[in-house]
């Protein structure tokens, strides 16, 4: 599995040579070293179940099936020493999203649904087990708040507490644990597909460039309220 293969890699320890830089990947973010390693585990692995399109190199291969990559998800994390970074992959049949895996590299989490569960484990032991909803949030998630023009100011005067751990798809596979998930501006397919797959029993409002996801309905018209008065 590349997602164990990338983690028991990145345990060894951290290089400054993952930080160098390699231009624009396919997804319009700057590449980093780490990044086209990761890819390259999952090109091995995955290839053979269709075509790839990773955020780094784009279109890889050919084949019916769809397998949206990011082969580092919050590779600012990672080169800033941040303990919040993984991967996302998601698997598309006829436009479809079928399968999903999110792995989290600083803790060592790993996320997988398919059509018919949603299970976590940890990457050193693949045991896994139900996801299940965290009763006690207080706390929710807003990615790319500090790009944020009008949502984080509502927040603010409501005194609403919230998180910008900046890593998309981890924050998605975790919206179960979260008080709230919100995304404000663009949302790339690299992104997004298994996250947002992976949310699909969760209350969610999108329009334009706002994305609210809450596991609790309460909560969910609270916020929603709150951000769209």
């Amino acid at each position: 599995m590349a997602n164990k293969k990338i983690y028991q890699f990145l345990s060894l320890g951290f290089e400054n040579s993952f930080c160098q830089k390699h231009g624009k990947g396919a997804g319009g973010d700057e590449s980093k070293e780490i990044d086209l390693i990761a890819e390259r585990y999952f090109i091995e692995e995955l290839s053979c179940f269709g075509k790839i399109i990773s955020e780094e190199s784009g279109k890889i291969g050919e084949g019916k099936k769809i397998l949206w990559l990011d082969p580092i998800d919050g590779s600012d994390n990672f080169v800033s020493q941040i303990p919040y970074y993984g991967s996302s992959v998601a698997l598309e049949e006829n436009g479809v999203v079928k399968a999903g895996v999110i792995a989290n590299f600083a803790n060592g989490d790993i996320f997988v649904k398919d059509e018919k569960s949603f299970q976590v484990a940890k990457l050193n032991d693949l045991v896994f087990s139900d996801v299940k909803k965290n009763a006690n949030s207080t706390v929710g998630v807003f990615e790319r708040a500090y790009r944020s023009k009008v949502y984080a100011k509502k927040l603010s005067d409501a005194l609403i507490k919230y998180r910008t751990p900046g890593a998309m798809a981890l924050s998605l596979a975790y919206a179960q644990y979260f008080d709230f998930v919100i995304l404000e501006d663009e949302l790339r397919e690299y992104d997004i597909k298994a996250g947002m797959f992976m949310c699909e029993d969760l209350y969610k409002y999108q329009y334009n460039d706002l994305t609210l996801i809450c596991k609790d309905e309460r909560k969910f018209e609270f916020y929603k309220n709150i951000l769209l008065k």
